[in-house]
């Protein structure tokens, strides 16, 4: 037996832990089910969903389980025991949970299990080998390391798995330090060959660690957030990142998988995500979104190297869903050595719903999926000839593009506007005593993001304070007050609008602020003349044709969604004695989803 550090941890950081574990895991997840085959003895397990329910008496309901044990490390806590007999309640630097009805239930202090973290099971000796199956949410936690002591720790791997030593290869803190295994007569055993042993998905391992180290696997994987992937209607692109951490070129392979059934009180399952990738061949000059294919390959990123892999959930194409329901899918990332990851992935139901399923929705539902600021562009594509002798009031194509900013604003009953320039500012939170704890101020309305047309509205929206936020504005238009568009129904149908530019106007084509011919005023420079002297008044019938299609060809996941576009058009009269008309397309991404301006 290995000499014990009998040293009490102190009582701040076991407080700590307690209250760490004892709070609640609320996150919507995507369900995959571990199965964990428990021997009679000590067991040494890595769990690598996040179960849920996560409390130990649910979990080990109808088992016959004497007790579960989580080493929470500190600087002074032992390194390892090599012996689990040995084990007391209260030992230093362990939680343990009994039982109820154990004559030990009252000296318990584990109370829930976490994912990615390893634990001693004991099955108790009598009993028939049994499999635990745990569902929850997939683990995306990666090993921390502490140096200079023993570490208990799982691994992230698949029925075939690297090496120890493959999996510690260029990582000095731990190759070639020692790794301890747990026997089946419950005694931990140093493993002789680290050459050929392979860590076993779901099992744990004491490993000594001599320099600071960050090795979780031969490959790493970061979604941007530890819950996972999800899409939504602000959100339908996302990014994944896969590190090769090995010493040698590896092969990656990502395959899309379902989920299981979700536990009881989760969103129901709607279907599996429809995702897709985006694709570039740069041999082909073929670029686009295509589906996930099965599987999908990325072949030997060097040592170092990461793959950046775009992905986007093509909602509308999803089909039917249940109202409070979610898509829900598992992404699997592994490597040729047996590194596995997996990645757990939600969309959401209540803006992807499909257009056979908002069909079916009220117009105050369709109308709420599309509040909020919306902002791109217009491209001018095809001009009228008024001089040309057949058919002047046709659109031809021009020499070049011509575009502009377009920013486009959506009420909560649906009206659009046009805006010339919008400031995105912080809000702050508002706040009045609490009655109920003096001293002590409650929450009135949180800070948000505010919409705000007019500059000299922001210090009665925001108050005196500093001003967070940002200006975006458009040049191709000077009215002041939004314009709102009348027509069909924003995102499905044609809205139109007119803007008027008078012929006093600075940014009137006729008007120049310094030439005496186009100024508006007399030789003299004192009287103002009427229009038609020197400048006329120019008016621009706007109109915003939506389309189902992208009118780029891009067709992103989020098209129909956040990202709306189709056809743009106008009839400018005043610049000649005939009217001229331009086309093009338009395309718009939802930037805010803040139904109101200048609140």
């Amino acid at each position: 037996m290995n000499p014990l550090a009998r040293v009490k941890p102190p009582l701040c950081g076991r407080i700590l832990s307690l209250l760490l574990l004892a709070l609640p895991w609320c996150a919507q997840a995507q369900w995959s089910q571990q199965s964990i085959a428990l021997r009679p003895g000590w067991n040494a397990v890595y769990l690598e969903v996040h179960p849920q329910p996560e409390d130990c008496d649910t979990l080990f309901a109808g088992l016959s389980v004497e007790s579960v044990w989580d080493f929470n490390r500190s600087a002074d806590s032992p390194q390892f025991i090599q012996d689990p007999v040995t084990l007391i309640p209260g030992a230093p630097g362990w939680l343990t949970w009994f039982p109820p009805g154990s004559p030990l239930a009252g000296q318990g202090s584990l109370f829930t299990l976490r994912d990615g973290r390893p634990y001693l099971v004991k099955l108790a000796d009598n009993a028939q080998p049994v499999t635990w199956t745990v569902t929850g949410k997939p683990s995306l936690r990666r090993a921390t390391w502490q140096a200079g002591v023993v570490n208990f720790a799982g691994f992230h791997v698949g029925t075939q798995a690297p090496s120890f030593q493959s999996l510690f290869a260029g990582e000095t803190g731990l190759a070639g330090q020692p790794v301890y295994s747990l026997d089946a007569t419950g005694v931990w055993r140093p493993i002789v060959d680290l050459a050929t042993a392979k860590p076993k998905a779901g099992e744990s391992y004491w490993i000594r660690c001599r320099a600071p180290s960050v090795r979780s696997g031969t490959i790493e994987v970061d979604p941007g957030s530890r819950l996972g992937l999800s899409f939504s209607g602000g959100g339908a692109e996302q990014s994944l990142r896969v590190r090769n951490t090995s010493t040698g070129a590896r092969t990656i392979t990502v395959l899309l998988l379902p989920s299981e059934e979700p536990p009881q009180g989760q969103p129901p399952l709607a279907g599996p995500v429809p995702l897709e990738y985006w694709r570039s061949d740069f041999a082909a000059t073929h670029f686009g979104w295509e589906p996930l294919p099965e599987p999908l390959r990325f072949k030997a990123p060097q040592p170092g190297q990461e793959w950046n892999i775009r992905l986007g959930a093509r909602l509308l194409s999803a089909g039917v869903a249940t109202p409070g329901s979610q898509f829900q899918s598992l992404l699997e990332v592994r490597d040729d050595l047996g590194t596995r990851w997996v990645i757990p992935i939600t969309a959401d139901t209540a803006f992807g719903a499909p257009i056979a399923a908002r069909a079916r929705l009220s117009q105050a539902q369709t109308v709420a999926a599309h509040a909020g600021l919306w902002v791109g562009e217009a491209v001018f594509k095809a001009v009228s000839n008024p001089s040309h002798p057949s058919n002047p009031s046709l659109p031809r194509p021009a020499g070049g593009d011509f575009s502009f900013r377009l920013i486009l604003h959506v009420d909560a009953g649906g009206t659009a506007r046009l805006l010339r320039q919008v400031y995105i500012v912080r809000k702050p939170p508002t706040s009045t005593p609490d009655p109920a704890n003096p001293g002590f101020n409650r929450i009135d309305e949180p800070a948000r993001s505010v919409l705000v047309t007019d500059e000299a509205l922001i210090p009665a929206i925001i108050g005196t304070g500093e001003i967070l936020g940002r200006r975006m504005s458009t040049a191709a238009f000077s009215f002041k007050q939004p314009l709102a568009l009348a027509g069909g129904q924003f995102g499905a149908g044609t809205l139109a609008g007119t803007v008027t530019l008078d012929y006093n106007d600075p940014l009137n084509p006729f008007k120049h602020l310094y030439h005496p011919d186009h100024n508006n005023l007399d030789e003299r420079f004192e009287r103002k003349l009427p229009e038609g002297k020197e400048a006329f008044t120019v008016t621009r019938s706007i109109s915003l044709e939506f389309t189902n299609a992208d009118p780029l060809g891009l067709n992103p996941p989020g098209w129909g969604d956040s990202e709306l576009g189709g056809v743009y058009r106008e009839t400018i009269s005043g610049l000649h004695r005939s009217a001229i008309r331009v086309s093009g397309v338009f395309r718009v991404v939802r930037v805010l989803s803040a139904a109101t301006l200048d609140q």
